[in-house]
């Protein structure tokens, strides 16, 4: 019984180290995770209304401009930009995001990383090819790191080297729902617009000053830089939010084991203290007798 019971108190000890952990990793999560929501809340709007206006702009623009960028070409590898996480512990953040790649990626495309997660994943378990230049922007959140992304790949459609532009990245719905989704960049779909606008009975007349080419070798530009980063500060967004949910979690659960050995433990205690006294009893009534 002793011997239980030392076994239990060392399991306790064990549990609780535990949970002292992953409480800070908690904390730590909750902290980055404010951070990213004020970031993310501040250039939502931003770039999910630059991709609108794009795109009706782009729409507007087929017959008037000889663009690169409005045609759909028909050589070339489809890219996907997957961003995934650098660190563990985030619950199905990254499960998700591979099971979604699984879904919309072939192996012929070209897969720009970003995450070491994600990276280690198509290096072993596809036979994509993989572009690893940019597998730390996660981290960094650099701008000028995007502005070189984007005219990398803005150099490759247009050297017809690249047939789609898509991104993977999860979608933040609030703390505990996050979705992986697949945009596509280039060319851009303008389907949806249309049909709102002839719902609408809009018809836009567009003008561009100084001219349609200089406008849009500035706007295709400002647009892939803003969604892409947009994109990639809402992944983070959700990385950090699933990583808190999994540590809250665990606290909870290592908390619950907690109080099921020291229930136990207690049982032990109490049987042992039971046993101890019948002894002395037994010894006293022997004696007596």
């Amino acid at each position: 019984m002793a011997g239980q019971m030392q076994a239990i108190k060392r399991r306790m000890k064990s549990v609780e180290s535990t949970m002292k952990i992953t409480k800070a990793m908690e904390l730590v999560a909750s902290s980055k995770l404010m951070k990213t929501r004020k970031r993310l809340d501040a250039s939502k709007p931003y770039y999910s209304q630059v991709r609108e206006t794009c795109a009706e702009i782009l729409e507007t623009c087929k017959g008037q401009v000889d663009s690169p960028f409005l045609k759909v070409n028909n050589t070339g590898k489809d890219v996907y930009i997957v961003i995934t996480s650098s660190l563990g512990l985030c619950g199905a953040y990254n499960a998700n995001v591979f099971k979604k790649s699984e879904e919309e990626i072939n192996d012929d495309a070209l897969v720009y990383v970003i995450g070491s997660k994600g990276e280690h994943y198509y290096k072993n378990h596809t036979n994509n090819e993989v572009n690893n230049d940019y597998v730390n922007l996660n981290s960094t959140l650099e701008f000028n790191d995007v502005i070189r992304l984007t005219n990398h790949l803005m150099e490759g459609y247009k050297e017809k080297k690249i047939k789609n532009i898509y991104i993977l990245y999860t979608e933040f719905v609030n703390n505990i729902t996050f979705t992986p989704r697949v945009v596509q960049l280039l060319p851009v779909e303008t389907s949806n617009l249309e049909k709102k606008k002839e719902e609408k009975g809009l018809h836009k007349l567009t003008l561009f000053e100084p001219s349609p080419e200089e406008v849009l070798g500035a706007l295709i530009p400002m647009y892939l830089q803003g969604v892409i980063f947009g994109y990639l500060v809402e992944s983070v967004t959700s990385e950090n939010a699933s990583r808190r949910t999994s540590m809250e979690n665990a606290t909870d659960n290592a908390q619950e084991l907690t109080d099921n050995l020291r229930l136990k433990y207690n049982k032990a205690r109490q049987t042992q203290i039971t046993n101890e006294v019948n002894e002395i009893v037994s010894g006293a009534n022997a004696g007596n007798n």
